[in-house]
């Protein structure tokens, strides 16, 4: 296929919502289309960029599986794919421009600049520049030249409307020369600026559709004006509408919850965010049920046509719906089931470090599979079942902080020496009587046959068992633990008090 699409970011922060949503449509076009899918940097603004911008880009498309065919680490045969690396070619291209008289150099200072834009507020009107150095001659050109005088490379604007056929929002005409000046296209500092740059890239890459951000809509006549006058054709356009929050505001980059990364630190799948993404801007057709769809599927089922014009509310109860049944089909499968272990097993790792390696051999994938079937439908994401009044289901609690919450609460030593009888009447009760209801029962025996307050010994027995305070009933954390994982974090506190007691009295 001829069909070539690019992803454009300029690298001034991390990748977002919208940016991953534009990545997205782009790469489902192009993969449909058996196309191919072109990963360009456009940092022409120097002052805007942010270190570290281009790396979280390239690891959150790995990430989300959406991997250029061509890119700056992958290469290419239109390269390079980084805008700063290319200004002998938009240099060239200027004077192309400026031998066709279709620009012009402008020596407008700042200060002329800025007073015309105060004016023109002022005026309460929207014309900028008012293309003085339009009309300069040659000599005069020549003077300012030989001065040394600072300018840029402005585009003569013509004076009729342009109109293109967007794919998704149809016939769209403007006039740029009613409502603004000609435009710069080269700055003083030698950069292009995007307008320009966009364009001569995208037609020496030989692009051949142009997926963006609904606010390009309004720039596209004057791109369409710069392929007119260098004598090209232009791409085709599709404008993505808007992502908005409910209450139809513009979804921001500086809203810490747009952020890719920061869907990925949460614990949602990347499978979860593209659905999500695909749900709420259309393309697909019927929507049925909250599925999470693999790519491959989602190419098949995307339609560029169908795209939705009007603006596209973001309801994250979408996204928490989607990872909860993504996580819950996992588990119905066996394939399924091993993939999500062993993304568990990862984040295990990564949250508890060598406490985890401690007790890895106890955690079977059997006991893992349990205790998330028994907890599908109260989560959200993985990540949740590591929150500190889950933990007791992974790690054990360490001693001396258990004391000392014994000691907070104020737990009689004597209470604390009848954790053996406990552990002795919770082993005669079968591994398949380890449930809350028969638990509930048991426990309630043992409180009257010890003679101690119930409300007493449940706290005793969640703190060693959970290292916490508060949390899930007692029942319920002896039936996740089961009888083998219960009996051990009991035994290991009982054979802790003793040790320790020995050597007082050894000493």
């Amino acid at each position: 296929s001829n069909v070539r699409v690019r992803f454009a970011p300029s690298p001034t922060g991390c990748l977002h919502l919208g940016g991953l949503r534009t990545a997205f449509f782009n790469y489902l076009f192009a993969k449909k289309m058996k196309g191919k899918f072109i990963l360009r940097i456009e940092d022409t603004d120097q002052k805007r960029i942010k270190p570290g911008s281009v790396e979280n880009l390239n690891e959150m498309l790995k990430w989300t599986g959406l991997i250029p065919d061509e890119s700056p680490s992958k290469g290419g045969s239109y390269g390079p794919y980084v805008q700063s690396e290319r200004l002998r070619i938009y240099k060239e291209k200027i004077e192309d421009l400026l031998k066709s008289n279709a620009a012009y150099r402008c020596f407008c200072s700042e200060t002329r600049l800025n007073i015309m834009k105060k004016d023109a507020l002022q005026r309460n009107e929207s014309r900028g520049y008012d293309n003085k150095c339009r009309h300069l001659k040659e000599s005069e050109i020549q003077t300012l030249l030989n001065e040394g005088i600072p300018y840029t490379i402005r585009f003569k604007i013509p004076e009729e409307p342009v109109s293109h056929n967007d794919i998704i929002f149809g016939t769209h005409t403007h006039s740029v020369s009613e409502n603004e000046g000609d435009f710069v296209i080269l700055k003083s500092d030698g950069f292009p600026t995007y307008h320009f740059a966009c364009v001569v890239d995208d037609h020496l890459m030989y692009v051949s559709h142009v997926l963006r951000g609904t606010e390009w809509l309004i720039s596209t006549p004057k791109h369409i004006m710069l392929y007119n006058a260098f004598g090209w054709t232009p791409p085709k356009y599709a404008h993505l509408p808007l992502l908005t929050n409910s209450d139809r505001t513009k979804l921001s980059k500086r809203q810490e919850a747009i952020g890719i990364d920061y869907f990925k630190n949460k614990g949602y799948f990347p499978e979860t965010l593209l659905n999500f993404l695909a749900i709420a801007g259309g393309g697909f057709g019927k929507q049925e049920g909250c599925i999470a769809y693999d790519l491959e599927t989602l190419c098949s089922k995307f339609n560029l046509d169908q795209v939705n014009k009007n603006s596209c509310i973001v309801d994250f109860r979408k996204l928490d719906l989607l990872n909860n049944n993504y996580i819950t089909r996992k588990l119905s499968n066996d394939e399924g089931f091993v993939e999500l272990v062993r993304d568990f097993r990862r984040i295990l790792k990564t949250k508890f470090g060598q406490r985890y390696e401690e007790e890895r051999n106890k955690l079977t994938d059997s006991y893992l599979k349990k205790v998330l079937l028994c907890y599908k439908d109260r989560m959200t994401t993985l990540l949740e079942m590591t929150e500190k009044d889950m933990e007791y289901l992974w790690i054990s609690p360490k001693y001396e902080n258990v004391m000392q919450l014994l000691s907070n609460l104020r737990i009689p030593d004597s209470v604390i020496r009848s954790l053996k009888d406990v552990q002795y009447q919770l082993s005669l009760i079968s591994s398949s009587d380890y449930n809350e209801e028969k638990l509930s029962s048991k426990l309630k025996e043992i409180s009257s046959e010890l003679k101690i307050k119930y409300s007493i010994l449940m706290r005793t027995i969640r703190v060693v068992t959970t290292g916490q305070k508060d949390g899930p009933g007692v029942s319920e954390v002896l039936t996740m633990l089961g009888k083998e994982g219960c009996l051990e974090k009991l035994s290991a506190f009982i054979k802790e008090i003793e040790l320790r007691e020995s050597k007082i009295f050894l000493e």
